[in-house]
């Protein structure tokens, strides 16, 4: 019988079963993916308030003077209000699906799980250009659960754990 073809990275997201057993995960690395679920719960919270926030009476006299600014045939009120719901409803879904994601594959000890999970904490800085508290505070409690997470995972005993998942995957 033939063997199937070796993918580079498959390995990353398939559990095989090779001989060599792997490390159970370490305290700090399960801390970590925690943390990011919980990072993921806020940002289930801020897509909630951002909703709100789109349809709201203030939100649509803003909208409505943008719209007034526009010259030639300007889109209606309504358009603009559901694009701007719908934006927030889909980045919120990606974003919260991508700290679940990443607190899962950390604790299946992929390295590249914290490297993601950085660039992640890295992005979510942007979002502090105009932060307006109270509103903003999701994002500020997303960054310090974020960095603690990652820098948990590079810490040695985590860095070590990753070490080694990944010698008994090659």
């Amino acid at each position: 019988m033939d063997t199937p073809p070796k993918v580079p990275g498959l390995g990353a997201f398939l559990d095989k079963k090779n001989g060599t057993p792997k490390p159970p995960t370490p305290p700090l690395v399960s801390a970590a993916a925690r943390l990011l679920y919980v990072a993921a719960a806020v940002q289930v919270i801020a897509s909630i308030i951002a909703v709100v926030y789109a349809g709201s009476p203030e939100r649509l006299d803003a909208i409505q003077l943008q719209i007034d600014a526009m010259t030639g045939e300007a889109p209606s009120l309504a358009m603009l209000r559901n694009m701007g719901i719908l934006t927030v409803v889909i980045s919120g879904i990606a974003t919260t699906a991508a700290y679940v994601l990443f607190g899962l594959f950390l604790r299946k000890g992929c390295s590249w799980a914290r490297v993601a999970a950085g660039v992640l904490v890295l992005l979510t800085v942007v979002q502090l250009l105009g932060i307006a508290l109270p509103e903003g505070l999701t994002t500020v409690v997303q960054l310090v659960l974020g960095g603690i997470a990652v820098g948990l995972c590079y810490l040695p005993g985590p860095n070590h754990f990753f070490a080694t998942v990944k010698a008994a995957r090659n």
